[in-house]
């Protein structure tokens, strides 16, 4: 009994060691992959330090950023297609050429929630700003945003985003 004994807690150890020897560096992975695809989101949103001044000059870069089948889901429940997003904000950039530092999507609280392969979830809480009449930037609505992030030829690239509206932002 003593020998199954001991036996079993050998197996336990050599089963559960590595288990826990490799738990620090899937953390450490996911933290460096929480930190890419934050990188990727503030990209893809022209936010922080990707600010771009010409409207025109973020559509340009998100029509080749996004994946090919790129989708957006808004918070009424319309569904865009990449094609589609980028006519609506070529149209957008026409209108509104100058894009004041910070306006636009601002996004607050990422977080890593799964990966499944290539496969990527994350979540947000987006901050909708835009310059009023007298050209001072005001909080035009929020989000929580579901973002779903594709690894393609080793990159990591947004795949398709879907917005909840917050009715009582924090």
């Amino acid at each position: 009994m003593k020998h199954l004994l001991g036996v079993t807690l050998m197996v336990s150890l050599v089963i559960v060691s590595p288990a826990i020897a490799q738990a620090p560096t899937e953390e450490k992975n996911r933290a460096e992959l929480e930190k890419t695809l934050n990188d990727v989101n503030q990209q893809w949103l022209c936010a922080g330090s990707y600010y771009k001044a010409k409207s025109q000059d973020c559509v340009n870069f998100r029509a080749k950023y996004w994946a090919d089948q790129f989708f957006e889901i808004y918070p009424n429940g319309q569904v865009m297609t990449k094609a589609e997003m980028v006519t609506s904000q070529t149209q957008t950039a026409a209108a509104h050429p100058d894009a004041a530092p910070g306006s636009g999507p601002n996004p607050q609280e990422f977080k890593l929630m799964a990966v499944y392969g290539n496969i990527a979830l994350a979540t947000d809480r987006t901050i909708f700003k835009a310059t009023d009449t007298t050209g001072k930037l005001s909080v035009t609505g929020e989000a929580r945003v579901l973002r779903i992030f594709v690894k393609e030829n080793g990159k990591w690239r947004p795949a398709a985003a879907a917005l909840v509206g917050l009715e009582n932002p924090k």
